[in-house]
């Protein structure tokens, strides 16, 4: 089993309960269906995942949403819009409720310490596990918020193993990329690791179909899948 993921959650039952009913009230506000650029990490492919090409469809998948900034409500509807481009790389506008947050934590003993917050964002009829730097107590359960995040595939044993709120569902596969970025962690900042995915991008190009023989060829650098995903209710 992988154990790359580094939040350590807490309070996992009555924190799937929460979800379930913010998701109801939120199916309530908005049908809205979109498309946007995902990130997906190499070896989840290397590790048996299916190489998915264009027109693939992807069952059972669900996303978290890394925010870099928070904030009230920029619009009267829920939804998710793709912003300009981070220097190469994809940022989305989510818009939507906030469920129950909780704090989550990285390491063990003495290195053990707090490592931002994990909730869930239901926007429309998706739904996102979302990661912050700050505290829980600064997300209000059932309030609507705009966050400005990146988007990420989450491994398939992250779902049991870390108590998440089954949040899964299906995709097309409209366009696929890679992504090569430059290394730059940042090791004395907590919050940094839930702030997306660091570093300068270099380059980025399209592929016809993903391969297991994709990898990071220099350490100093970070290749990541880009998935151009759309709900298959919407494609």
């Amino acid at each position: 089993m992988r154990t790359r993921h580094p939040l350590l959650p807490l309070v996992a039952d009555s924190y799937c309960r929460t979800e379930r009913a913010a998701r109801g009230r939120a199916r309530q506000r908005s049908g809205m269906m979109f498309f946007m650029w995902v990130y997906m990490e190499t070896w989840i492919v290397q590790d048996g995942a299916p190489e998915l090409g264009r027109g693939s469809y992807l069952p059972g998948v669900g996303l978290r949403a890394d925010c870099l900034s928070m904030g009230p409500p920029r619009t009267q509807v829920d939804g998710i819009a793709e912003m300009a481009d981070r220097a190469g790389g994809h940022l989305h506008e989510l818009t939507g409720l906030a469920g129950a947050a909780r704090d989550v934590y990285s390491g063990e003993g003495p290195v053990h310490r707090h490592a931002g917050s994990e909730f869930v964002i239901t926007t429309g009829d998706q739904a996102f596990i979302a990661r912050a730097a700050g505290r829980a107590s600064v997300v209000a359960a059932g309030s609507r918020l705009t966050a400005q995040c990146m988007l990420s595939v989450v491994a398939d044993y992250e779902w049991d193993a870390f108590g998440l709120p089954d949040l899964r569902s299906d995709w097309y596969v409209r366009r696929l990329k890679i992504e090569h970025s430059q290394i730059d962690d940042v090791a004395s900042d907590p919050g940094r690791a839930l702030a997306g995915h660091s570093g300068k991008v270099l380059r980025t190009f399209e592929i016809e179909n993903m391969s297991r023989r994709d990898d990071d060829r220099d350490s100093t650098i970070k290749a990541w899948y880009l998935l151009d995903l759309a709900p298959v209710q919407a494609s």
